[in-house]
């Protein structure tokens, strides 16, 4: 063992360096999930992403420390946001819109289509798919999600909820907050006198997050 970066015990009887080496899929899949189109309009090889989410899988194991917390889930926001971070770092890796989308772009944004399909975008621009398609991932590359608070991190109980998670994960705080208080077993009525929200609001959020997330399962699929 390393004194300098020793193992984890709560992580299983693999070293440090052997966890690490064993646990790739996770950065794998969140640099396929939410970065390969930011790597492929920038330039970044998907190698490089995938090397700074390593550094997140690292800090994640030598911060862990609550069993109760599943590794998968607790190791998402810090892969996620180390990726995150280093395309902010680099000013060469900005998204650049070509001239010619620059107005299509707008009228996304301006009608508040950037979570349609692109079949939506082009019938309601009268423009044509592949055009809405291509400005579609302009619009969305370039937004910034939330990552989620260090209490609000998912207890799955294993990788095979981690797409929950991730999901979960990049939503704004305030649904997140409510889907967190439903899947923790409360009826609505319960979930909107605890937050101190009206039962419409609940009703509204969770509405707006089921189409989220089929869009989501869409992406991903």
């Amino acid at each position: 063992m390393n004194a300098r970066f020793p193992d984890n015990p709560l992580l299983g009887p693999l070293s440090r360096a052997d966890f690490i080496t064993a646990n790739q899929t996770p950065v794998e899949r969140i640099v396929y999930r939410h970065f390969r189109a930011q790597c492929d309009a920038t330039s970044t090889p998907r190698s490089d992403a995938h090397s700074e989410g390593t550094i997140g899988l690292i800090n994640a194991y030598d911060r862990y420390s609550d069993p109760d917390v599943p590794f998968g889930a607790f190791a998402f926001p810090h892969i996620y946001g180390e990726i995150l971070n280093s395309f902010s770092r680099r000013p060469s890796t900005g998204l650049r819109i070509p001239r010619r989308l620059y107005a299509v772009v707008k009228r996304i944004r301006n009608a508040d289509l950037a979570e349609e399909s692109a079949e939506v975008v082009a019938r309601d621009l009268d423009i044509p798919v592949t055009l809405a398609n291509t400005a579609l991932h302009c619009v969305r590359i370039t937004e910034v999600t939330t990552l989620p608070d260090e209490e609000e991190r998912g207890r799955s109980d294993d990788y095979s909820n981690v797409e929950v998670d991730e999901f979960l994960a990049v939503l704004k705080p305030n649904p997140r907050r409510i889907i967190r208080t439903l899947m923790a077993g409360r009826t609505r009525t319960e979930a909107a006198e605890e937050l101190g929200i009206s039962r419409q609001n609940i009703h509204s959020s969770v509405k707006w997050v089921q189409k989220r997330y089929e869009k989501y399962e869409e992406a991903i699929a």
